[in-house]
């Protein structure tokens, strides 16, 4: 079958499914496509692209999964279904985290990615501030996540240049094994934690987030907070062993506020980044 042809099928309703999936098989581009309309498909790429088509419309497969890969911040990270399909908001942490580096002159930081998922966080943080840190650690709870996360790893950075560590941890639980490591030292801490509480997700989240991505990575329990709370309880351990420790975290408006009132002795919450009009990026640290 000719590819103008296929593009023309209508069958494949929306088009620009078909256009990233032609991409990916055929291992071009969307300009490519139109200007290389005559050219043949073989049975075999035309096959993948239906049965893949209809797993997106018929079986609510997100599009990344069924690539195997996301753009975020300009690089392709691979996903899978272990993994949250990170959203374009999110870049909105890795513009204020690169603007709040540029008023840290140390170049031995240590960056702590927490929940890290496919490591897009963190790893955005590291290609952007590259000369600033030397420690990395990437923690979550789930194995399968941290393989994906450790992949992305391989193929993006350039190991040589850091000590990294990849830990199994139920949130910052590690740290406690590692203070030697992190005493005296400069901490950037990054950590995308579910804030959905778990009612709204139930109610709101659309059916295709709700059938194939990981609910561990939406929901934080009745006020979504749940996960902010323990981990801050767990930093209280290492908060006076470390040079400075500084968290980026996103939240709605209204969580900030929560976390204010219950924290208010011991942390400070700034609201660096809004974006949707109530979801906010979040420098958050304790006081001295």
């Amino acid at each position: 079958m000719q590819l103008q042809m296929l593009i023309q099928d209508p069958a494949f309703k929306k088009k620009f499914v078909l256009e990233k999936l032609l991409c990916h098989y055929l291992n071009t581009t969307r300009t490519d496509l139109r200007t290389n309309a005559q050219q043949e498909l073989s049975p075999e790429i035309e096959q993948r692209i239906r049965v893949d088509y209809r797993a997106y419309e018929e079986e609510d497969k997100p599009l990344e999964y069924l690539l195997g890969f996301v753009e975020f911040f300009g690089v392709k990270f691979m996903v899978n279904e272990n993994t949250l399909v990170p959203r374009p908001e999110t870049e909105y942490m890795i513009t204020a985290i690169t603007e709040a580096m540029h008023e840290n002159h140390a170049n031995d930081n240590i960056l702590l990615d927490i929940w890290t998922g496919s490591w897009v966080l963190g790893c955005s943080v590291l290609l952007q501030n590259s000369d600033k840190f030397r420690e990395v650690f990437f923690a979550d709870i789930s194995v399968e996540a941290l393989l994906v996360a450790k992949q992305n790893y391989d193929t993006l950075i350039d190991a040589s240049k850091y000590d990294m560590r990849m830990l199994q941890s139920d949130l910052c639980a590690f740290l406690e094994s590692y203070q030697e490591i992190i005493k005296n030292k400069n901490l950037i801490l990054t950590a995308n934690l579910p804030y959905i509480p778990d009612k709204t997700f139930e109610e709101n989240a659309p059916s295709n987030v709700q059938k194939r991505e990981p609910k561990i990575a939406f929901v934080g329990g009745d006020d979504g907070l749940d996960l902010y709370r323990k981990m801050f309880s767990q930093l209280q351990g290492i908060k006076q062993e470390v040079k400075s420790l500084v968290m980026f975290l996103e939240m709605m408006t209204w969580q900030v506020d929560i976390l204010r009132k219950e924290f208010w002795e011991e942390m400070e919450f700034e609201e660096v980044k809004t974006f949707h009009f109530n979801i906010r990026i979040v420098k958050a640290k304790f006081r001295r």
